[in-house]
């Protein structure tokens, strides 16, 4: 059974209330008339067209203005057009004063809308290095598994409490202690920051405004550019965890909040289980790009797997090439370069050769980015502004150092600290710097003016001799000085437990 006739009458195209005498909807105006109006004109509802029964404009909009003048001068004022002599809003004054806003609030967009587009600002830049604490690390990491799989070269850096302790005893080969140096601090110590910045294979970052993740839908936050670059932030405490006070004094010196590590920090744990299900790592296809990161990847490595690292190099080893299967360390790869004069089996060009002459036995990364003219964005010795360097110096080293193309059978997978060059092959000169050097005392080693390495304390710290280093080994040579370091069993001056 059809309905009766709707409440709001038949709905056919010769107007809304044909259903309605005029005399009806009069009298309904005369009832709700406000009080003190008796000097007002009776509301006509006929007035415009669209509302006529009778009108043969039956396209008409009902809302649309009468005069084509967008209601201005009809409703304030009575005017003469938009540039007539109208009073009020529709006087020429009133006119031309919206007509320069509208040109100013354009003017504006263009701006903005320019900034966007070349991403040149200073304050762009550094929005892009993304903070990321407990409170923010489930977003910022939907959003990097969005990404990496369109921007695959990762370049990280880390930030910790410096080193505080060396092992004692024989050991067969200087990798052999170097790794049992690298396993007792990263076990005793807990990493501050990590910084990481992604790349496509072309070396471009992730864009500012455009869109993110496989299924196209924009950044989180499109108040705010998308970063490139992440810096998680870890819950470290300097009441309770063991650190050194010099590398301490100077994370603060450049801005790190040590309270809020404290208060807000990222629990350890956590931040591991999301990694190994982030498509970071285990994947053939990823590849990280660092500098100098034999301890930059010993704290992920114990992160991920909530143990101790093991005993053994060589077990650390297979461990790290299942969940990093392709690294490049850009410090193997320079000094691999003035080792043998030659990349990709190939004699060095003259640019190429220039560019390490110049660079000589300077081997911080720093140095490395001053001589290829990178500006840092950021501030240095945090791990995300050195992550985003780091990978900057990566595609400037592969295109005016390795002619665009790197070996992977000979460089990939390689990280120095754990795979450093025969000193017996290197200059003389490098294997004299390259022996002096501890890797990362908190994620990059400082440098004094002459050249020469130090910790990151307001005094120079010598070389320290190892327990036994006169006994000889199972092949009858013997290990001298290699870590920096003072005091019996620990390097610098470290705090634990404090309270």
């Amino acid at each position: 059974m059809p309905p009766a006739g709707g409440r709001f009458g038949p709905q056919v195209p010769s107007g809304p209330f044909p259903h309605l005498s005029n005399n009806h909807l009069q009298h309904h105006g005369n009832q709700h008339q406000p009080p003190g109006s008796a000097g007002l004109p009776p509301p006509s509802f006929n007035i415009h067209p669209g509302f006529s029964h009778n009108t043969p404009n039956l396209g008409l909009n009902p809302f649309a203005p009468t005069n084509g003048t967008n209601g201005l001068a009809s409703a304030f004022g009575g005017g003469r057009g938009l540039g007539g002599g109208g009073t009020g809003l529709a006087s020429h004054a009133a006119v031309m004063g919206f007509a320069h806003g509208a040109a100013i609030q354009q003017q504006q967009q263009a701006r903005e809308a320019l900034r966007r587009s070349s991403g040149t600002g200073k304050a762009q830049n550094k929005s892009r290095i993304r903070d990321v604490w407990q409170s923010n690390l489930a977003q910022e990491m939907q959003t990097i598994r969005e990404l990496v799989d369109r921007y695959p070269y990762i370049s990280m850096d880390t930030e910790f409490p410096g080193v505080v302790a060396r092992p004692m005893g024989k050991f067969t080969t200087k990798q052999d202690y170097h790794y049992q140096t690298l396993r007792c601090n990263v076990d005793l110590l807990q990493v501050i920051q990590l910084g990481i910045t992604l790349f496509s294979k072309d070396g471009e970052t992730p864009p500012a405004h455009g869109e993110s993740g496989l299924s196209g839908t924009p950044y989180q936050n499109s108040l705010m550019p998308c970063p490139c670059t992440w810096q998680f932030n870890f819950k470290f405490s300097i009441h309770n965890d063991m650190h050194n006070q010099e590398s301490i004094d100077f994370l603060a010196s450049v801005g790190m909040n040590m309270e809020m590590h404290e208060s807000n920090g990222i629990d350890a744990h956590e931040f591991g289980a999301m990694l190994i299900s982030s498509g970071l790592v285990l994947v053939d296809d990823v590849k990280w790009i660092s500098f100098h990161s034999g301890y930059d990847f010993g704290y992920l490595v114990k992160i991920m797997l909530c143990n101790p690292l093991p005993d053994e190099e060589g077990e650390y080893r297979k461990l790290l090439s299942i969940f990093f299967p392709a690294i490049y360390d850009i410090k193997f790869m320079i000094r691999s370069a003035q080792k043998t004069q030659m990349v990709n089996d190939t004699a060095l060009t003259a640019v190429a050769m220039n560019i390490l002459n110049t660079l000589g036995t300077k081997g911080g990364l720093q140095d490395l980015a001053d001589e290829l003219g990178i500006k840092r964005i950021g501030t240095a010795h945090q791990a995300g502004s050195d992550s985003l360097i780091t990978g900057k110096v990566f595609w400037d080293v592969k295109k005016n150092i390795f002619n665009g193309t790197i070996d992977d059978g000979k460089y990939l997978g390689q990280v120095w600290g754990l795979h450093e060059l025969n000193e017996s092959q290197a200059g003389s000169s490098l294997a004299r710097f390259d022996s002096q050097t501890t890797p990362n005392l908190n994620g990059a080693t400082i440098y004094s003016t002459n050249g020469t390495p130090s910790t990151p304390g307001t005094a120079h710290t010598g070389l320290a001799q190892t327990p036994n280093q006169q006994s000889n080994l199972t092949n009858g040579s013997t290990i001298g000085s290699l870590t920096p370091g003072g005091g019996v069993g620990a390097f610098g001056r470290f705090g634990f437990g404090k309270g």
